[in-house]
């Protein structure tokens, strides 16, 4: 940019908010969401500070490649799964897990593992427990697991769901508790780590809830899930971006 305009990030402050992350979830494996590009901040940025990370979690097949081309050896997760059969190439070759939220995906997946038998790959199964954005429904989720389970070359399916409310900021909300109920009784019987709690989740309810995985994404980055309820002082979060210019007048 030709102008004195300059985005700081800040290591230290990332440090920080993941290991914030990991005293309240400290039973659980910390997964660093780096989404959009680390949140604006730039994955290339971003991952000297958060690479003690247990994973690392994003939306883009371009994003976990950029991943690997760091030396990145750590577990990578697609939060919305495939957008078509020729993405799981490129799982397969990078070593990428990826979320199976809809019928259309299983059926991508069946086909691909007849091309490719020898592939082997980490699947999350996702829940719809009431966000209504992606997932199987619970009546449904039960059969999409025993459809993935007798595909050989899945070696192992976690559960996954997302909150609607754990930042508590909602009119009318019905809180975690309903959709963790619904959550917990629909995997009852079905075999699997688990992947629950977003950030709001980790800073409010992490003494109720059991999240083998959690997806630590907009604390890393020193921004309060649940703001004006709580700051970032509240939550002891530290701010990782700064932006400076120059003046260039003074009248």
């Amino acid at each position: 940019m030709p102008r004195p305009i300059h985005a700081v990030i800040h290591q230290q402050a990332l440090q920080h908010n993941l290991q914030v992350a990991r005293s309240c979830a400290h039973q659980s494996q910390v997964f660093a969401v780096v989404k959009a590009d680390a949140y604006g901040h730039g994955i290339e940025r971003v991952y000297p500070a958060l690479k003690s990370a247990d994973g690392f979690a994003f939306l883009d097949l371009t994003e976990g490649k950029r991943l690997r081309a760091l030396g990145c050896d750590k577990r990578l997760l697609l939060l919305e799964g495939i957008f078509g059969l020729e993405d799981l190439f490129d799982c397969a070759k990078y070593g990428i897990s990826f979320a199976i939220h809809a019928q259309h995906q299983l059926e991508w997946l069946k086909t691909f593992v007849q091309l490719q038998p020898d592939v082997q790959f980490d699947v999350f199964l996702k829940m719809n427990s009431g966000m209504n954005r992606l997932g199987f429904v619970p009546e449904q989720y039960p059969v999409a697991f025993q459809e993935l389970k007798s595909i050989e070359q899945v070696c192992s399916i976690s559960h996954m769901t997302h909150f609607s409310d754990a930042d508590g900021m909602r009119l009318g909300q019905e809180g975690i508790e309903h959709q963790q109920l619904v959550f917990t009784e629909t995997i009852q019987n079905l075999p699997g780590k688990t992947s629950l709690s977003n950030s709001a989740a980790i800073l409010r309810h992490h003494q109720h809830i059991q999240s083998d995985i959690v997806r630590s994404g907009i604390m890393l980055y020193g921004s309060s899930p649940d703001y004006p309820a709580h700051t970032i002082d509240h939550w002891n979060l530290k701010p990782t971006m700064s932006l400076r210019s120059e003046l260039i007048a003074i009248q």
